[in-house]
């Protein structure tokens, strides 16, 4: 029985689309369901060996010569639950609900990221009355977890050279720039012998932490740069530290919460916890702010037999200080950073410490530059940088005729267009990338608590959304 009104084509498929699992790298169900659509209306297609779909439509009647138009929307959605909730996503249909005109799933995430743009797509495509110029709809998969499908995309299945991406929320907003992306491990080699002094425990707790890209401006305090901040200002305090143990940070994309170092050291332990506590009182004060929570703890620790060399834990503490870290560029017209670097991680191994670390700036140029400059401080203490992946970024352009005709379609309902740019990836930036005189602009409708159980859709923006996308295609 269905919870939304069959009779409107976007409704329809969304249903359709919530009934077929389709969380990231579980795709092949939903990558068929696309393939059969397009075969059953004897349009065009291509389902490539990354589960992305591209269907073609040609363009009505008397725009067949125009140029062509790419619509994007990913086919993935996150898949997070509420504790209580029993509900399989490699199997089950979501259960969806309407209260409010907000429409949700029962206990789980709802999928109207991206699945809003993939209802848009399929209604458009479905639609022989409307107006428009050929089409090619790209439906990718994985976006969720590192745009993998866009990635992977082969270049010659797209011939247009404007695109409106649809992984968007807002009704009256566009993305005007992105950034790119690129990880890069900067290693530092280590050498470990017996060690017969006492060790100690050291850390760093308390941090919010929080997203590399949206939140990189907001002075949050990285515990693995803190961390080693408190060591290297032990080290010039004449305090001999042989490093054993050092761990920090879960993801390359997240600024660090938490730091620890286990460490010997000959020093005299009243005052090591004496230089400890001054250094911690002087980051507290720094970070009052927005880091309250920031405590920096010494604490005593059982021996352990081998630890890194006095002169590599010294070299690996230099180089843990002097990596550049957080915002390092912003854009004064557009009021976001354009260059940061997050050191997100630290892995330790037998032979070398590595930073792995997350660089984002929509120019390639400066991501460039600064892995010069990473690699340059690694060089000096006898390491190297290894770059791990790299993702094109989405630099703003001050005309375009497709944000030009949204603000056109938006003014005609009384709305004004509200532009806005992102320190954060998205699959837009890959395409930028790959087609630099493409024309973009991203459109969709309201939504919020995305990736989370309490995700809704305003499903009367839907509607609206909708028909001002489909305005668009006329206007163009």
């Amino acid at each position: 029985m269905s919870v939304l009104d069959s009779g409107i084509p976007i409704y329809r498929f969304f249903e359709e689309i919530s009934a077929i699992p389709r969380g990231s790298g579980n795709e092949e169900g939903i990558s068929r369901y696309l393939a059969a659509f397009a075969q059953e209306r004897g349009l065009r297609h291509v389902r490539d060996s990354a589960n992305n779909v591209v269907i073609y439509k040609d363009g009505s009647a008397g725009r067949e010569q125009e140029p062509a138009l790419m619509l994007q929307a990913h086919m993935d959605m996150v898949c997070e639950k509420e504790s209580s909730c029993g509900h399989d996503f490699l199997t089950d249909p979501l259960k969806l609900r309407v209260k409010d005109g907000l429409l949700s799933a029962e206990g789980t995430t709802l999928g109207a990221d991206d699945g809003a743009g993939v209802s848009y797509m399929l209604a458009i495509l479905d639609d022989p009355s409307l107006s428009h110029p050929p089409l090619e709809c790209v439906f990718t998969t994985s976006e969720e977890t590192g745009m993998d499908g866009a990635r992977a995309l082969k270049k010659d299945l797209i011939t247009a050279r404007r695109m409106i991406g649809l992984d968007e929320e807002g009704e009256v907003t566009t993305c005007v720039s992105s950034a790119g992306g690129r990880r890069l491990l900067a290693r530092c080699p280590i050498l470990f012998s017996e060690n017969t002094y006492p060790c100690y425990l050291l850390t760093v707790t308390g941090l919010k932490g929080g997203h590399s890209g949206s939140q990189i401006d907001r002075n949050l305090g990285n515990a693995i740069k803190l961390g080693f901040r408190v060591l290297y200002q032990l080290l010039e305090r004449g305090v001999d530290i042989r490093i054993i143990r050092i761990t920090g940070g879960a993801k390359d994309n997240a600024i660090p919460r938490e730091f620890a170092v286990l460490f010997s050291s000959t020093f005299s332990p009243p005052m090591l916890e004496k230089y400890v506590d001054q250094i911690g009182a002087d980051l507290r004060e720094e970070y009052f702010e927005e880091d309250p929570g920031l405590t920096v703890a010494l604490e005593g620790a059982e021996r352990v037999d081998s630890a890194i060399t006095p002169e590599d834990s010294g070299a690996l503490i230099t180089m843990g200080y002097l990596l550049p870290n957080g915002l390092l560029a912003q854009s004064s017209r557009l009021g976001i950073p354009t260059v940061s670097l997050n050191v997100g991680v630290i892995i330790q191994t037998a032979e070398n410490i590595d930073f792995d670390c997350l660089l984002r700036s929509p120019l390639r140029s400066a991501r460039e530059d600064m892995s010069r400059q990473v690699e340059a401080v690694s060089s000096i203490f006898g390491g190297f940088i290894q770059v791990q992946g790299d993702y094109d970024g989405w630099n703003y352009s001050e005309s375009s005729p497709l944000r030009d005709a949204l603000r056109q379609a938006l003014a005609e309902k009384g709305c004004e267009l509200q532009e806005f740019s992102t320190h954060g990836g998205l699959e837009t930036g890959i395409f930028k990338g790959r087609y630099p005189q493409m024309d973009i602009i991203t459109y969709g409708p309201v939504m919020s608590g995305i990736h989370t159980p309490a995700e809704t859709l305003d499903l009367g923006s839907f509607l609206r959304s909708y028909e001002n996308l489909v305005r668009v295609l006329e206007i163009i």
